[in-house]
């Protein structure tokens, strides 16, 4: 008979907690829930009892996913057996024992801004939390999970020096310099009109009640305004976007790496491929006046 405190439910229970109490984003709780649960239901054996053929038959029925996905659900398990084996609740982890996913390289889709302002320009007047959410990804380079969770307090308007602290990824805050002045002049207008001083910055208005507001919402209604422009983009291509504007006018990769919140630079070199055009056309410039010169 397995011990009720022995249960694969209960670890994952514990885990999820222990993940909370950590400080890790609520999107990476609710995707290892997921996937954790659906473990849960392929296995009822012991817990302490997990082999690396029960995982390999467990994985093998995510074949048909593509490899992000399947990489994702690799890392749950991972950091679930990581967990377990840390609390000596296993002897070892068997996910060790299980080749990695490899991701092929993801190419960086931007898109100019010309075509992220005919998006923004759609958006109603009236839409004042919209068309501040929207601009605030595509002019910081936030992770919609970042912005989602901003409060109020985190905001400092202090006049030339506007920035916010960001809750990014493993609990880390970092400062963001909010240096665009149409978005400062719309964030001063929202906070004016809304008459917000403390909580979320950004809520839902669902009967008036005002509370958190969903990824899947504004996911929809972002959607909602590509298909009325005419133009395809997804929400995280705003990120994607302004990082390649910030190469592509010379900003360091250091700071851009900063800027975004990158655990390492390897990450931020991934838009330094994007600004070929750019190197291409500095270097006919460079030629053109080299030859000018000689004649």
């Amino acid at each position: 008979m397995i011990e009720p405190e022995n249960t694969l439910e209960i670890w994952i229970e514990q885990f999820l907690t222990d993940l909370r109490n950590a400080n890790r984003s609520p999107h990476t709780c609710r995707a290892y829930a997921t996937d954790l649960g659906r473990l849960a239901a392929f296995y009822h054996g012991p817990a302490e009892a997990i082999s690396v053929n029960t995982l390999r038959e467990f994985l093998q029925s995510f074949a048909h996913l593509k490899p992000a996905s399947r990489a994702r659900k690799q890392a749950a398990l991972n950091s679930f057996f990581t967990w377990a084996y840390r609390h000596d609740l296993v002897s070892a982890n068997p996910m060790a024992k299980i080749e990695s996913v490899q991701r092929p390289t993801r190419k960086i889709r931007a898109l100019p801004r010309a075509q992220v302002e005919k998006i923004l320009n759609v958006i109603p007047t009236n839409q004042l939390r919209d068309s501040l959410f929207f601009r605030l990804l595509f002019e910081t380079g936030l992770r919609v999970g970042e912005a989602l969770g901003l409060y109020v307090e985190d905001l400092d308007l202090t006049l030339d020096d506007e920035h916010m602290t960001v809750l990014g990824k493993g609990g880390k805050r970092r400062t963001v310099l909010l240096d665009d002045p149409k978005l400062v002049v719309q964030l001063r207008s929202y906070l004016k009109q809304t008459g917000y001083q403390h909580g979320p910055l950004f809520r839902a208005r669902k009967n008036g009640q005002g509370g958190p507001l969903r990824y899947q919402s504004m996911q929809q209604r972002w959607q909602n305004y590509c298909e009325e422009s005419g133009i395809k983009c997804t929400l995280h291509q705003l990120r994607h976007s302004h990082a390649t504007e910030l190469v592509n006018d010379g900003v360091s990769l250091a700071t851009i790496r900063k800027r975004l919140g990158h655990k390492n630079i390897q990450t931020t070199l991934r838009y330094a491929e994007q600004s070929d055009e750019t190197a291409d056309a500095e270097l006919r410039a460079w030629r053109r006046k080299k030859e000018s010169l000689s004649r």
